[in-house]
């Protein structure tokens, strides 16, 4: 599934971080054409030689490389998953009829060691079924035909011999070169990873992190703060969405510093705040990462930027994820305490995907609750998911918290929203993320509208 924390620093709607959907798609591309190719030379092949039954396989095989191609334009897990139980249930009722005769060994089965390297290097290590319950199944099954265990499977017919001997000569070649492009893609992958970990460990120090920030409002339109979105602005001036480099961040440990960096702008700009009447009493919400809570100087890093920018606590909430919560819960929750009884508020994230029960929600330090934007898409067309999204929102009533929806695009779900009891939204039908003077300059345009409202009462 997509990295849900990297969707939060970035404020964007349904974003896959770009590095994974190019290998994603790279990978499927390699599989479409290979399927294809291979499936039209061997299906005219049999063809050729008045063995129509035996081309019949080779179509199937086809029809998967096709499939590859077209799924390689979405480049998402899903579409990677249904392409490879398609390209093994292609090779194993090839490597069925591709049974041993005399000298000339089996080789269709061959084709199941670049499946299994794809899978595994291409799947993140989340997802346990693709990177590692399916190539152990594609390796198991390779053995079960190497040693002969599935013989029994073969049909009473088999290809003639010259094609067998010419077959086995090839196919060995080409898997063993799908294995090849399968090794050096990961290469690739890997010294891209590298590279990117290198220039994230320099990013705070070289001035590279840049802070967008979108507007939260009420349903009369008050903005009441914003929420502090991450960039990276790279060497070469290439500006980054979160989804390309946060959670190479997260497993390198280069998000403790970007956290307090980002953490750092937003204090300076509460300072800055502070000396203006229209922004003074604005609040400004700040994500944290599960990665930075393991920290045991989490509580004193935090506490020690807020005071250097000599920003109000009473006016930063930070924003933490369900899923911080599904580990060590107890420290996780003696951290928010401490920073609660310096005047932090605490918000829960994309509440309603993680795994937090009511029970665990009762002893959280929180003040509010965010809406994932998926419930809001979700609840404009279906019934179950508007009743959902107002017991979320109800929720929140019972437990004398507050309700923000994210995501909203739509006049239509602002007002099912404000229909269901929530008055407090962030989404593109109020403000995109934009860079500080951007947002001074949207502040400033709003205040200059109301103040020309109110003359004409």
């Amino acid at each position: 599934m997509p990295n849900r924390a990297a969707r939060k620093w970035q404020g964007l709607p349904k974003f896959q971080e770009a590095p994974r959907r190019r290998k994603i798609g790279t990978i499927l591309k390699l599989a479409g054409v290979s399927c294809i190719l291979l499936g039209l030379g061997w299906a005219a092949c049999y063809l050729y030689v008045d063995r129509a039954e035996l081309a019949a396989p080779f179509f199937g095989v086809m029809a998967v490389g096709v499939l590859a191609l077209a799924r390689s334009r979405r480049a998402d897990a899903t579409s990677l998953l249904i392409v490879a139980h398609g390209v093994f249930l292609s090779v194993v009722g090839v490597a069925v009829i591709d049974a041993p005769i005399a000298w000339v060994p089996r080789s269709g089965h061959l084709f199941l060691l670049p499946l299994a390297a794809g899978a595994a290097f291409t799947f993140d290590a989340r997802e346990r079924y693709g990177s590692l319950v399916f190539p152990l199944v594609c390796l198991a099954t390779f053995a079960a035909f190497a040693i002969g265990a599935l013989d029994f499977l073969a049909p009473g017919t088999s290809p003639p011999i010259e094609v067998r001997v010419w077959g086995a000569r090839s196919n060995t070649a080409i898997a063993m070169t799908l294995l090849a492009a399968i090794f050096a893609i990961y290469r690739k992958d890997i010294g891209n990873r590298l590279r990117l970990e290198r220039e994230l460990g320099r990013s705070v120090r070289n001035g590279e992190i840049e802070v967008h920030y979108q507007p939260q409002v009420r349903g009369n339109g008050v903005v009441t703060g914003v929420e502090a979105l991450v960039r990276w602005r790279r060497p070469s001036g290439e500006l980054l969405p979160p989804g390309a480099f946060i959670a190479q961040a997260e497993e390198s440990g280069a998000i403790r510093d970007i956290g307090l960096e980002v953490l750092r702008q937003a204090c300076d700009l509460l300072a800055q705040w502070a000396s203006q009447a229209e922004t003074r009493d604005l609040r400004v919400a700040v994500n944290i990462s599960p990665i930075q809570l393991l920290d045991d100087g989490f509580v004193a890093a935090i506490s020690a930027v807020i005071r250097d920018a000599g920003a109000n606590p009473a006016l930063i909430e930070l924003e933490l994820t369900e899923s911080a919560l599904s580990a060590e819960t107890a420290e996780t929750i003696e951290k928010m305490k401490a920073l609660e009884a310096l005047g932090v508020t605490w918000a829960l994230d994309d509440f309603g995907t993680g795994f937090s029960g009511l029970s665990t929600l009762r002893t959280l330090p929180v003040c509010k609750l965010k809406i994932d934007r998926n419930f809001v898409d979700e609840a404009t067309t279906q019934e179950r998911a508007q009743h959902l999204l107002g017991k979320i929102v109800e929720i929140s009533q019972v437990m004398g918290m507050s309700a923000l929806a994210e995501g909203v695009e739509t006049s239509a779900q602002r007002d099912l929203l404000v229909g269901l009891g929530c008055d407090h939204f962030q989404g593109y039908l109020f403000a995109r993320p934009m860079p500080k003077d951007a947002l001074e300059q949207w502040i400033n345009a709003r205040v200059e509208l109301s103040l020309v409202d109110t003359s004409l009462l």
